[in-house]
């Protein structure tokens, strides 16, 4: 979600929670916001997902920065 305007930038829905869905959800969300002329922040409740090593390693291969609530 865009904190500014509060637009959802990207989701993704299954029947159960899978670490696939959450990269696929951060990929479009980095792909959508590619153009944007300030740093982008991803938030995250810190669930297990969020603490996957692919999903902190992929924030930090292009210095986004990751901020956990």
């Amino acid at each position: 979600m865009d904190m500014y305007n509060g637009e959802i930038i990207s989701y993704s829905i299954s029947e159960s929670p899978s670490a696939k869905n959450i990269m696929d959800a951060l990929e479009k969300a980095i792909k959508v916001t590619a153009k944007s002329p300030y740093r982008r922040t991803f938030h995250s409740d810190q669930g297990w997902a969020y603490q996957m090593k692919a999903y902190s390693k992929r924030l930090k291969r292009r210095t986004y920065l990751p901020k956990y609530v």
